[in-house]
């Protein structure tokens, strides 16, 4: 009976020590996979069925290392690190249509714009200089068109890249939702589905990058992610979100639940910061835009219209056709007719310049913010604004970054495997293997002896 015993124990002791280098071998051969968890091997004494010696060593569990408040803080700082990612990439484009301080951006344009009228009152009989006016003009518009079409493109791109955003989050809560189907079977059978839980972190912490979540977990091993308030994964069913065309929107996409139609609250994250720079920050600088070159617009047509042209009769003609930046034009008829331009402020004086002079005076006047601000200082102002707005995206996705850099060391820390640590790990085991191994060679060789000694 003692021999059977101590067989048993050896025995078990070597399936547990190979159990656990099967598990120090498993950690090392993903040293640099992402998003994984080392293993940790639990031992334990297996107590004798009767009293006396015990029967050996076994597994006690399989522990996967893992710090859920860091995760938590992890997922908590990534909303913000997406959000101000997605709001920095579109001011920086934005700030790169504009392309100022330059000297081909529109507040050199406009200020040559002006120039050209002041030449044109020292010689408003000269073809050349009333040319010279209407290409500046049409330079002027072509700038103004350009940047309404560019900061467009920017409103459109975001709604692309939206569009992208919420597919990816359906495609990880239909993962999220998977896993959560097959890790509660596995812990079902006692196996604690450790590397099927990092894959369904690892969803969960890209998920947290594209919108702010809630990640409750449950008993089982099952977890529940809530957005908006409203369940996006419960269980084994992934809830989609949807995009539904806005037609009171320029066409662009409202998120809504598939299931309702119910809007989306996303406050943060990817999408959340997507959906800022679509319908709130670009809007507000084309809404700038507008506004100076719609003055422009008003104000060269009032002056303009006042003025004679060449031939000493006509006036009333308007400088600039449209009404804001996507639309400014120069007049065709005057485009077609340099005569028509009014360089006069009185009727038969073909060489007075007085009405161009009035014209270039308006570079000057304070027509802006309720009668404050020029139309270069109202630029100005335009721009110190987009550089703020830049400069604080960055610095605060810049911040936030360091922020998960930091917690993410630390998990490491807690969670990467060291494979200093598993070489001990392994030859910790290696000698009880050994050691298992010699004790039933001794048991062997006792039996071979009591059966010759009986023979």
């Amino acid at each position: 009976m003692a021999i059977s015993v101590g067989l048993n124990s050896a025995i078990r002791a070597l399936l547990t020590q190979q159990q656990a280098m099967d598990a120090v071998a498993h950690n090392v051969a993903n040293v640099n996979t992402p998003g994984y968890s080392r293993q940790r091997v639990h031992l334990a004494a297996v107590a004798p069925a009767t009293g006396g010696v015990g029967q050996g060593v076994e597994m006690l569990n399989l522990e996967r290392v893992r710090d859920l408040f860091v995760d938590f803080q992890i997922r908590t700082e990534s909303h913000a690190a997406g959000e101000y990612g997605a709001r920095a990439d579109s001011l920086s484009l934005v700030e790169l249509a504009f392309g100022e301080p330059s000297d081909n951006g529109l507040r050199a344009i406009l200020g040559q714009f002006f120039n050209a009228w002041r030449d044109l009152a020292n010689a408003p009989e000269q073809s050349a200089a009333r040319s010279a006016v209407v290409q500046a003009g049409e330079t002027l518009a072509f700038a103004a068109n350009r940047l309404a079409t560019s900061l467009g493109d920017i409103r459109a791109d975001a709604n692309t890249r939206l569009s992208a955003s919420v597919r990816e989050v359906n495609d990880l809560a239909g993962r999220i939702a998977a896993l959560n189907g097959s890790i509660v079977q596995q812990r079902a059978t006692g196996d604690p589905a450790a590397d099927l839980t990092d894959q369904r972190d690892l969803a969960l912490d890209r998920l947290a990058q594209l919108t702010d979540i809630r990640v409750m977990e449950h008993e089982g091993g099952r977890v529940d992610v809530f957005m908006g308030g409203r369940a996006l994964v419960s269980g084994v069913k992934a809830n989609a979100i949807d995009l539904e065309v806005n037609p009171l929107n320029q066409n662009f996409f409202d998120v809504q639940w598939a299931a309702d139609g119910a809007t989306v609250r996303v406050s943060s994250g990817e999408i959340g910061g997507l959906l800022h720079q679509r319908d709130v920050d670009i809007p507000a600088r084309l809404a700038d835009l507008d506004t100076l070159i719609t003055r422009v617009i008003d104000d060269v047509n009032l002056v303009h219209a006042a003025g004679f042209a060449l031939d000493g009769v006509t006036t009333g003609t308007a400088f600039f056709t449209g009404t804001d930046a996507a639309t400014i034009g120069v007049n065709v008829a005057i485009a077609g007719n340099l005569g028509l331009v009014a360089a006069a402020s009185a009727g038969g004086a073909a060489g007075d310049g007085s009405g161009a002079l009035a014209v270039a005076d308006l570079q000057a006047t304070t027509s802006l913010t309720g009668g404050s601000e020029t139309y270069d200082a109202f630029f100005n102002g335009m721009i110190t604004r987009l550089g703020v707005s830049v400069r604080d995206a960055h610095g605060i996705s810049g911040a936030q970054g360091a922020t998960i850099r930091h917690l993410e060391q630390l998990r490491s820390s807690v969670s990467g495997v060291s494979l200093d640590e598993e070489m001990v790990n392994l030859v910790q085991f290696q000698k009880g293997y050994e050691a298992a191994a010699r004790v039933i060679r001794a048991i062997d060789e006792m039996v071979q002896q009591t059966l010759q000694m009986v023979g």
